[in-house]
């Protein structure tokens, strides 16, 4: 399968809630995603079970991804744009995103997300996963 397809296929995984799939088959263990941002679901989640505990959240969250495109680098790296759709409090957002993939042993294993429009990601994220009440957010530490 060539870099571009291991990519194709994870989102036709994601589209079709294959999440199990995506991490059985596509990705490498040792799998590092950076997601920008300054909202819950920021960071850069190592390994493949808090890669899928985040797509798992993405998933519920309702973001979808049409209008995609893919390249290929001279060293592998497969290089993704998309516009990402998410609606909350009747509010619709638009995410115009790239996203680059390393893959390594044929398998995604280094992705970092750029996304094109950070205050919208980060006022969605905020919305769809807001912050427990003051007195449970103290109580948990």
């Amino acid at each position: 399968m060539s870099n571009t397809d291991l990519v194709l296929k994870m989102y036709e995984y994601f589209n079709s809630g294959q999440l199990d799939r995506i991490q059985e088959e596509l990705f490498h263990p040792e799998i590092s995603w950076k997601m920008p941002g300054h909202h819950p679901l920021s960071g850069d989640h190592r390994g493949a079970g808090q890669v899928m505990a985040f797509f798992g959240e993405l998933f519920k969250a309702g973001v979808s991804v049409d209008n995609v495109h893919f390249g290929e680098l001279d060293d592998g790296t497969v290089v993704e744009k998309h516009l990402g759709h998410a609606k909350a409090d009747s509010e619709e957002y638009l995410f115009p995103t790239s996203t680059t993939y390393g893959i390594r042993d044929g398998k995604i294993a280094d992705v970092q997300v750029h996304t094109a429009d950070q205050h919208s990601v980060d006022r969605f994220m905020w919305t769809v996963f807001p912050l427990k009440p003051i007195d449970e957010r103290i109580a948990a530490v």
